[in-house]
């Protein structure tokens, strides 16, 4: 027995079929609602994607298709419904040859797909004219919810790895000048004693739920919170950045005491959600609470309350009439009664699991 056959067996992981080819999943089903940034249909080819004569034939192609980005904000068309990227042919890329390139991956017909950090372009001003009537550029987070779930997903790609092309410009070991590699997911220090190779980071985030159940009653309650920068009347659920050397059970115990004073226990995860802004990762948990007394920290925390699930029900609804926290007030809310942010947000998309019994 071949030893990655062995160490699948011995610890209970199943095996690949080697008998057959993997299968290409892009052209398969999707939920027909992801979480917000999530569904891309791209394949990101990350092996093929470090040759460089691979990448460089992909870049060629007469139908790449190649999104642009100015102050990170993306290109799309709003005259359409939905909303749409605005896709770049190769004559316009190539015209732009000194913009760099990101490659975003391959779609089910194989057409290839990249994104031009337009920030480099200085005083050209071709890149600014590419804003127009119908075409725009415009803030990922302000244009998600108006577009299809798959083109939402690739913004976030594009955004955050740009984003930090932008921020890493130097070597955090040496302070020399580092260069774009593997396709732009690499930054390599050019100093000839260090040549160090740094890499896109991701910051783990915790957001969840603090739920109480009540073994008099038989009711749950729900423990949300709001800060002064929020809009009247959005609450939501409590988050953090994890720590070093911290696990996310422990990271959803601790964040969840520190800002309302409220004991946990058992802790489950739920969903996940890219949020580039810059580069966090949203993991959606539960948490058993031990006790229901709060004890707000006004450092983070304006309120915080529990609210029964008939009163996180409508607070749901009433979130999901923006498309954004900072819309203002929909016409049948004009007292701003408490609401939960709009679909979009991982807060809404872990509440309404919860609702529903996940």
């Amino acid at each position: 027995m071949d030893e990655a056959r062995w160490i699948c067996q011995r610890f209970a992981m199943v095996s690949p079929d080697t008998s057959t080819p993997p299968t290409d999943r892009r052209s398969e089903p999707r939920p027909v609602k992801p979480i917000g940034f999530t569904g891309s249909h791209l394949d990101r080819a990350g092996n093929p994607r470090r040759k460089p004569e691979w990448l460089a034939a992909q870049r060629a192609r007469q139908d790449a298709r190649f999104l642009l980005l100015r102050e990170l904000k993306a290109l799309v068309t709003i005259t359409r419904k939905p909303a749409a990227i605005r896709w770049l042919d190769l004559a316009w890329a190539d015209a732009h040859a000194a913009l760099p390139c990101i490659f975003l991956g391959l779609d089910e017909n194989d057409i290839p797909h990249f994104a031009l950090d337009g920030d480099a372009a200085g005083g050209d001003d071709s890149v600014a004219g590419m804003h127009t009537e119908t075409d725009k550029f415009i803030d990922v987070r302000s244009i998600a919810a108006l577009l299809i779930p798959e083109e939402a997903a690739i913004l976030a790609q594009a955004r955050s790895v740009i984003d930090w092309h932008q921020r890493h410009r130097f070597c955090a070991q040496c302070g020399s000048q580092t260069e774009m590699a593997e396709a732009g997911y690499t930054r390599r220090c050019i100093g000839e004693t260090c040549k160090a190779a740094h890499f896109p980071r991701t910051d783990p985030v915790v957001i969840m739920l603090a739920v109480h159940y009540d073994e008099k009653t038989g009711a749950e309650k729900v423990l949300l919170g709001r800060q002064g920068r929020m809009p009247p009347g959005m609450y939501s659920a409590l988050a953090g950045f994890m720590e070093p050397g911290e696990s996310i059970e422990e990271a959803v115990r601790r964040e969840i005491m520190e800002e309302s004073g409220v004991i946990t226990g058992a802790v489950r995860y739920l969903v996940s959600q890219p949020w580039p802004f810059p580069s966090s990762l949203m993991i959606g948990c539960i948490a058993e609470a031990l006790d229901d007394r709060i004890t707000v920290d006004q450092d983070e925390l304006e309120d915080a309350q529990w609210f029964t699930r008939e009163q996180a029900m409508a607070m749901l609804e009433r979130g999901k009439q923006r498309l954004a926290p900072t819309d203002p007030p929909p016409a049948d809310n004009p007292q701003n009664e408490p609401w939960m942010p709009p679909p979009l947000s991982l807060a809404h998309q872990i509440a309404k699991r919860w609702l529903a019994g996940d």
